[in-house]
């Protein structure tokens, strides 16, 4: 999915016409520690919307566009465990807590409560993250864990002492500020 498109359909989901933050950079990554071998992988196809007034935040990446290390483990990836075909995106939408003056320079560490989609699965969350603005430029930085077995992925009982149960996730977002950024997204159609 085209990153302008993506953006649209993050933006509609904010209603109503107001200041955005919209994604310039973003990464998400995962570990997954176990005995037998460590598991990580990479995506920079991650874009994401925030409405200033609000604090309404939506994130969404492409499952496929994670890169691992061994070519195996990403085919193993998205069809065996991800099922990237039938669940091609994984979501948050949610928002952030504290008000936050975005045009102040300061670093402020943050909660947000959402709904984590992936798999199909939509899961209720409270995490926290770090934003850091600096002549404009703003930045978010979170660390959270995930189970996989709460979001309906199965691990072949031969695969656990490869897989962990619990999977360290990294993310990673440059932001700049919009005005109207949903009135322009729109009138590009």
């Amino acid at each position: 999915m085209k990153t302008a498109v993506c953006i649209f359909l993050i933006a509609s989901q904010i209603q109503g016409s107001a200041q955005f933050l919209k994604s310039v950079t973003g990464s998400v990554s995962f570990f997954s520690e176990a005995p037998l071998e460590n598991i990580d992988a990479t995506s920079q196809n991650m874009v994401s919307v925030i409405k200033t007034e609000t604090g309404e935040i939506t994130f969404m990446v492409t499952i496929n566009s994670f890169q691992f290390k061994k070519q195996k483990m990403q085919v193993d990836f998205n069809e065996d465990f991800m099922e990237s075909s039938r669940f091609p995106m994984a979501t948050y939408t949610g928002k952030i807590n504290e008000p936050l003056d975005w045009t102040k320079n300061g670093t402020y560490k943050v909660t947000a409560n959402g709904k984590l989609t992936i798999h199909g699965i939509a899961k209720a969350r409270a995490d926290t993250a770090t934003i850091s603005i600096k002549e404009g430029k703003i930045t978010m930085n979170s660390n959270f864990k995930i189970r996989v077995d709460d979001y309906g992925i199965r691990i072949p009982k031969v695969l656990f002492e490869k897989i962990a149960e619990v999977v360290a996730v990294k993310l990673k977002m440059s932001y700049k500020i919009l005005p109207e950024e949903k009135k322009s997204i729109e009138s590009s159609k």
